[in-house]
C-alpha cells in the first residue's frame, strides 16, 4: 500500500519516467515484465535500477526486461542489464531484443554472450 495526498492506494508494480520515455513493471502470469519505451540512457537507466529492485523484492521466477519500444540504447541501459542480470539470482532474466537500434548495440558490446536474449515477449514468456 502507497500513500499519496493522505490516501492509500494499491500499486503494486510501478512505472516511472514522461509519455515519450518511460518504463513500466507489469506481471503476466508468473513472470514480471519490464517494458521500456524510448531512449534508455542515463535519464531513464536509474529508474530501470529502482524497478529492477522492486521486481527482485517481489520475487517472480522470471523478469522480462522488453526493449521492443527503446528507440535508443546507452551504454548506461546497457550497463542497468548487466547489473539486472547479475543481481537477480534467484530468478531468470530475460532481454526482449531484436534489430538495429537495441540488438546490434548488445552484439557488438558482446553482452549476447552474457544476456539471454530473446526477439518477441512472447518468446521470453513461453520458457516460464
Amino acid at each position: 500500500m502507497f500513500e499519496t495526498d493522505g490516501r492509500e492506494t494499491e500499486e503494486p508494480l510501478g512505472d516511472a519516467g514522461g509519455a515519450a520515455d518511460g518504463v513500466k513493471l507489469e506481471t503476466l502470469g508468473d513472470a514480471l515484465v519490464l517494458r521500456v519505451t524510448g531512449a534508455l540512457d542515463l535519464v531513464l537507466a536509474p529508474k530501470i535500477r529502482q524497478l529492477v529492485d522492486r521486481a527482485q523484492r517481489l520475487a517472480p521466477s522470471v523478469l522480462v526486461i522488453d526493449l521492443t519500444e527503446v528507440d535508443f540504447l546507452a551504454s548506461a541501459g546497457m550497463a542497468e542489464l548487466v547489473r539486472a542480470h547479475r543481481l537477480t539470482a534467484s530468478m531468470a532474466v530475460r532481454v526482449v531484443a531484436t534489430g538495429r537500434v537495441t540488438l546490434r548495440p548488445l552484439e557488438l558490446t558482446r553482452l549476447t554472450d552474457e544476456l539471454v536474449i530473446v526477439p518477441t515477449l512472447a518468446a521470453a514468456l513461453d520458457r516460464v
